[in-house]
């Protein structure tokens, strides 16, 4: 009887996922240094160039992302909106001086202030370090802007006709 218990208490603790310790699951982000944080400077411009602090592939914190991989890419500024408040992050791409180009798939925003840029690869490498152009893509931007906007719109006039009680959420 001990050897099966002690079996399966093996096998169960080898099958537990990985958590951190508010007890989500854990993920690469969180092993990110807390002192690096981004600055969101996209109020008035869609193009910014910014040095890379982190990069990241879905499992691992990275010198490098290559042609085809997936990841995440922190910048010292960007002006990617991250998705918050109901309001979806930008897309758009990320590119250097050597024709590597990033495809900006989603925004969100990271614990401790940094804004991750998630996507993939599709032409040539970044490194950690590089100086990148990150522009987002004008039409997405100008149509999440409109929908932002409309909600807004829409929030006041359920509030006027319904009354107070009604919270946009």
């Amino acid at each position: 009887f001990k050897a099966c218990m002690e079996e399966q208490r093996t096998k169960a603790r080898t099958a537990r996922e990985v958590t951190n310790y508010m007890g989500a699951d854990a993920t690469v982000y969180d092993e990110i240094d807390a002192a690096v944080t981004s600055e969101f400077v996209g109020y008035d411009k869609l193009d910014v160039d910014s040095k890379i602090s982190v990069l990241t592939t879905e499992d691992e914190i990275v010198e490098a992302l290559t042609d085809g991989q997936r990841g995440t890419i922190i910048a010292d500024q960007t002006t990617f909106y991250g998705t918050m408040g109901g309001q979806c992050g930008d897309t758009g791409v990320i590119t250097d001086t050597n024709n590597g180009v990033f495809v900006v798939e989603d925004t969100i925003h990271l614990q401790g202030g940094k804004i991750g840029h998630v996507g993939v690869m599709t032409k040539g490498m970044l490194s950690i370090g590089e100086t990148v152009t990150l522009s987002v893509c004008p039409k997405n931007r100008a149509l999440t802007s409109k929908n932002h906007s409309a909600t807004h719109l829409l929030q006041k006039a359920l509030r006027t006709v319904l009354g107070s009680h009604v919270e946009q959420a």
